[in-house]
């Protein structure tokens, strides 16, 4: 899977996570990058393998884990079966939506401005009550 359909498929769990239980996903909090949403520290991580595919692995060799929630895999298999057969670009496109939590924040703020979880909740919420899917 391609960095940037990682980047924002992660974006997405970590938004309706935040709606559904109040809490992210993710330890650190999403960039407004050019290509929409971006964890620094997974891109960090992953930057080396350009568009190489294939199992990541730990530092020392392992593959990762994470220690996740019941309520945390639902939350992650359901943007996998909504949002898992999108391209990355048909998901940039979503998260660069006008009114999004990334388009405030890139616009608002600045290219490669935190994007606030407050932000990213009440975006989730709202689609959530819309009964809506976009990013």
């Amino acid at each position: 899977m391609p960095q940037m359909k990682l980047q924002k498929l992660t974006y997405i769990a970590d938004g309706w996570n935040l709606a559904i239980a109040g809490v992210p996903l993710v330890d650190a909090q999403p960039e407004a990058w050019d290509n929409g949403p971006v964890f620094r520290s997974i891109w960090n991580r992953l930057r080396d393998l350009g568009s190489a595919r294939g199992k990541i692995r730990d530092y020392d060799g392992s593959t990762p884990t994470a220690a996740l929630t019941d309520e945390e895999r639902a939350v992650i298999q359901h943007v996998w079966n909504k949002y898992g057969l999108k391209s990355a670009r048909e998901l940039s496109d979503l998260t660069h939506q006008p009114n999004t939590p990334w388009s405030r924040a890139y616009y608002d703020r600045g290219r490669n401005a935190v994007i606030p979880n407050e932000d990213i909740r009440a975006h989730y919420l709202a689609l959530a009550q819309a009964g809506r899917v976009p990013a």
